[in-house]
């Protein structure tokens, strides 16, 4: 399969979903009135802020490439569309969302959802990039799978 994106595509997308999440978390930081859960999701945001700081480090590391146009299909141009698609993301930074997932006791769904959907994300382009950079790709996707475990451990320590 022809390379249709590069690594730093790949992690110049990570860095902006990992802000993403960390706006998320920091806003249940603000508005929870759970103690726990404000310094679960605290440690969350930092967590992110780190991810976010290692993410443009990689980013940084990896070359700008050329990606040829005639590279893409129109099936494969609809399918990455529909990978990316930021819906999850388009609201999660209102006040008003983020009060009424805590109030739905449903802010962990949400976060897990989160994590795994940059996961998903880094899967289906896998096949898409070059040889030496899958190795950039699966320690992004590795990192993701420790943030799951991490909110999962936590939700059933808080009984949600």
């Amino acid at each position: 399969m022809p390379t249709v994106i590069t690594a730093r595509e790949i992690a110049e997308a990570a860095v902006d979903k990992e802000m993403k999440r960390r706006d998320f978390y920091a806003a249940v930081t603000r508005l929870s009135t759970n103690p726990e859960m404000s310094k679960l999701f605290e440690f969350l945001t930092a967590e992110e802020g780190r991810h976010v700081a290692e993410f443009v480090k990689i980013r940084d590391q990896v070359p700008i490439e050329e990606v040829r146009p005639e590279e893409y299909d129109a099936d494969m141009e609809a399918y990455m569309d529909s990978v990316v698609d930021e819906r999850l993301y388009s609201r999660i930074d209102t006040e008003d969302f983020v009060q009424k997932a805590i109030d739905a006791k449903d802010v962990f769904r949400l976060a897990i959802a989160l994590e795994k959907d940059a996961i998903l994300f880094f899967w289906e382009f896998l096949p898409y990039v070059s040889d030496k950079d899958k190795k950039l790709v699966r320690t992004l996707m590795d990192e993701e799978k420790g943030h799951i475990r991490l909110l999962w451990k936590m939700k059933q320590q808080l009984g949600q």
